[in-house]
């Protein structure tokens, strides 16, 4: 066998190596740690439908603009995000608020849209930063699916 053979061989082997070991510590990982997030994720639910009982749909958009000002990690954003899909559904409506929210296959005004909620918001630009937003059209297309005859 050649050198150029046996070297394709070798790291053939390391590369099927590396994936094992990936897809064994995400296993492990998982199994010891991936209840916490299951419970973390259903608690950040039923803290936003807790609030959004108190409030309306602009209280609920206010109260994560303020958590996501705490915590812009991605967890932060995930728990975040979860907390205002259970907030907006619990909460009572507020007039005219899905009037101007594009549908989320409007790829490019919902773009433009999502960025001028945050500078209007006050939230800074970071990778996650238009997620608050993207939620508030999903509730706004949910909405507008419902109330189609």
């Amino acid at each position: 066998m050649t050198t150029v053979g046996k070297v394709i061989i070798t790291i053939s082997i390391c590369v099927i190596l590396l994936i094992v070991g990936v897809v064994g510590a995400g296993i492990y990982w998982w199994t010891h740690e991936g209840h916490k997030m299951v419970e973390a994720a259903g608690k950040s639910m039923e803290d936003g439908k807790e609030a959004g009982r108190k409030t309306d749909n602009k209280g609920c958009v206010d109260q994560a603009l303020a958590l996501y000002k705490k915590d812009h990690s991605l967890g932060g954003v995930v728990t975040n995000n979860l907390f205002l899909a259970g907030c907006l559904d619990a909460s009572s409506p507020t007039p005219g608020f899905c009037d101007d929210v594009p549908g989320q296959t409007e790829i490019m005004r919902s773009a433009t849209w999502q960025i001028q909620k945050c500078k209007e918001a006050g939230v800074p630009p970071d990778p996650y930063y238009r997620q608050i937003f993207s939620g508030v059209q999903q509730y706004c297309d949910r909405a507008r699916y419902k109330s189609k005859p």
